[in-house]
């Protein structure tokens, strides 16, 4: 007989309401107006009266409203949003350190929480006085303490400061000792809320490896952070919030997808919709011979779509279509754009991830220096991007988007029509790989011998 394993975190319709009051003083009259119409005494018509001028006083506010959510033991959910949209509020819930308004919610487990810099630590007491502090309120001896403490220091990597009082701390400091105090608790959820920013890309890196590690054991994961990356790297399913509500719940890259898509400026898309320019008269570009519409699998589509992607190959050298590649064969992608109306001020971007989600490269009509393009109703346009020779073995994505507007790195800022996981490329080494990772950097290296000087050298 099969056993179920019950999630380890279960949450259902949590929401949390707070009173905001139009003026400090109001605070005290709602609660004067309050205790006047509870009185045994008051006719029941001014008790109402009462209760309607304590409730004109200030309004309710949903810091998060009606969200639902389940993780089971092992898997990993980001958690992304605006700040002020429900993300630490939802954590705060979850680790016990804040009560809902509404709802329930279960966890099944011991939790490690880093919600706030040094939550918790005493500024007084020494780095090694405050590892004991924190594991002993979390039911760990002193004894078991000490047996993992070396592990600590070297996870913290502050050196003698773990014997100097917390408030001497940088902030980077303080929250490596933080998240290296929590690994002596074998947690089974940890609950991360952007705690790590701080921390240098050398500990990031380091606490990566410690979540992959962990969450392969079977521990949850919780991950709040801006760091789009990181989410879709860590995280199988990432949570999207909006205003205190859920907004997206799925797969990690359509989550931030549908994230850009969200906070797409309202008044740019608008603005920004506008006829094509005539121009001249050339050869109309079709699709080309057998092209089958929409020739992809099941994927992630937004966008407002007054132009759609509408076909997208790999090819060879010889414009032939192809998938699989020996590394250090070029190829490009082309994909094919048909208009609902006639835009202009269109750009086009391309990313390149491996199947972990990692983004190995990502550039557009910006970064290229094309400028922006017309696209005029019913008509197709087309983008060819070749690419040198530079990915390593493996099988890549692409994803592909039309867009307005720059957002400060080169990325669109509304999406008219995005796809994710248009395409697949798959390069494989010969039997002599001349180097091994995901891309090419072209190092060249040289052998400082001894003695005289010489050099030799040898280029990749």
């Amino acid at each position: 007989m099969q056993t179920t394993v019950a999630p380890i975190i279960e949450a259902k319709k949590l929401s949390k309401c707070y009173h905001l009051w139009n003026r400090p003083v109001d605070r005290l009259l709602a609660g004067s107006f309050q205790t006047l119409a509870q009185t045994p005494f008051c006719p029941a018509g001014l008790a109402r009266h009462f209760s309607r001028r304590a409730g004109k006083l200030g309004r309710p506010f949903f810091a998060l409203e009606n969200v639902s959510i389940t993780v089971e033991p092992g898997e990993s959910l980001g958690i992304i949003g605006r700040n002020g949209s429900g993300k630490s509020t939802l954590l705060q819930i979850l680790a016990g350190t804040l009560t809902p308004t509404s709802g329930e919610f279960a966890v099944r487990g011991r939790v490690a929480a880093l919600l706030e810099l040094g939550s918790g630590f005493n500024l007084e007491f020494t780095g090694r006085e405050n590892v004991l502090l924190q594991t002993a309120l979390a039911g760990v001896s002193s004894k078991d303490t000490m047996t993992h403490f070396e592990e600590v220091a070297d996870f913290a990597a502050i050196g003698e400061f773990i014997d100097q009082p917390v408030k001497t701390y940088s902030s980077g400091m303080m929250v490596r000792l933080a998240f290296a105090t929590q690994t002596i608790l074998r947690p089974k959820i940890f609950i991360v809320d952007e705690a790590l920013a701080v921390g240098d890309i050398f500990f990031q890196a380091k606490c990566a490896r410690f979540f992959q590690q962990r969450l392969a054991e079977g521990m949850s994961l919780l991950f709040v952070s801006h760091d789009l990356t990181s989410v879709k790297t860590l995280c199988r399913h990432t949570l999207v919030l909006d205003r205190g509500r859920t907004a997206f719940h799925g797969d990690s890259a359509a989550a931030v997808s549908h994230f850009h898509h969200l906070h797409s400026s309202a008044t740019f898309q608008a603005t920004s919709v506008r006829e094509a320019a005539p121009v001249p008269s050339q050869e109309k570009l079709t699709l080309p011979p057998g092209a089958v519409r929409r020739n992809w699998e099941a994927t992630d589509e937004i966008g407002s779509r007054e132009a759609e992607v509408v076909f997208c190959r790999v090819c060879d050298q010889r414009g032939h279509e192809c998938r699989s590649f020996a590394v250090g064969e070029s190829f490009a992608v082309e994909v094919y754009i048909e208009g609902n109306k006639s835009v202009d001020h269109l750009q086009f971007a391309i990313e390149v991830t491996d199947r972990h989600n990692h983004v190995i490269y990502g550039v557009s009509s910006v970064h290229l220096g094309i400028g922006y393009q017309s696209v005029k109703k019913n008509e197709i346009a087309g983008f060819r991007v070749q690419f040198e020779p530079r990915l390593g073995a493996g099988d890549f994505l692409f994803d592909v988007a039309l867009g307005y507007g720059d957002r400060g790195d080169g990325a669109p800022v509304h999406h008219v029509h995005r796809v994710a996981r248009v395409a697949m490329v798959s390069l494989r080494h010969s039997l002599q790989p001349s180097f091994f990772g995901p891309a090419s950097l072209g190092a060249k290296m040289e052998v400082m011998s001894g003695g005289n000087g010489d050099l030799a050298s040898s280029e990749h």
